[in-house]
């Protein structure tokens, strides 16, 4: 049987060597270098960090501006057919020879054509008979006298306008009702050309 009495362990430290000795001042001094270089670290890493996030965001802003520009010139480039498929269906319409199944085809065309730019963010610009005069939308091509309306509203729509994402492509170009002659009642509007030069 073992002897279950208490023994005592001595353990000896020895002594470092001589020069390994560190004073606490030193030790300190260490470490306060140690995490002052720990900060500039990190606060490198943090700023690298953020260049990197804006860098991000900057590319992607310039590729949503270079996609939204290829996007607008496709749809100008597209907006002369829309007009002409516009044309077509209402000369179709008033000649009676042309068969109404080909009117019904050019119409679904031009619906067609149109809901595919709508999606990408082209919306006509209502206008019509009667509505009051917009120099920031519409564009007056032409005036009139007609005494059945009151003077700077549309008496007719000429060719329809256009915005893409909000901001105007193509004013709607109108004929505008003026006051007869004599009448003191008002002043032509100012065609759009006249307001402000077209680039």
């Amino acid at each position: 049987m073992r002897d279950k009495s208490d023994k005592k362990v001595e353990v000896r430290v020895e002594p470092p060597a001589t020069g390994e000795t560190d004073s606490v001042a030193t030790l300190e001094a260490k470490l306060a270098a140690a995490e002052a270089a720990a900060t500039e670290a990190r606060e490198e890493l943090l700023r690298r960090a953020a260049d990197l996030d804006n860098t991000k965001k900057r590319l992607l802003r310039d590729h949503e501006r270079a996609c939204a520009a290829a996007a607008r010139g496709i749809v100008e480039k597209l907006l002369p057919v829309l007009d002409d498929l516009t044309r077509a269906i209402d000369a179709a319409d008033a000649d009676e020879a042309v068969p109404q199944n080909h009117v019904d085809s050019i119409r679904m065309l031009d619906r067609k054509i149109y809901d595919t730019l709508r999606q990408e963010g082209l919306e006509a610009i209502p206008a019509a008979r009667g509505d009051a005069f917009d120099p920031e939308v519409h564009e007056a091509v032409a005036v009139t006298c007609d005494p059945t309306l009151p003077p700077n509203v549309i008496a007719s729509v000429l060719d329809p306008g256009y915005k893409f994402h909000g901001v105007l492509l193509k004013p709607v170009r109108v004929e505008v009702c003026v006051p007869a002659a004599g009448s003191d009642s008002g002043e032509a509007p100012a065609s759009r050309d006249e307001r402000k030069p077209r680039p």
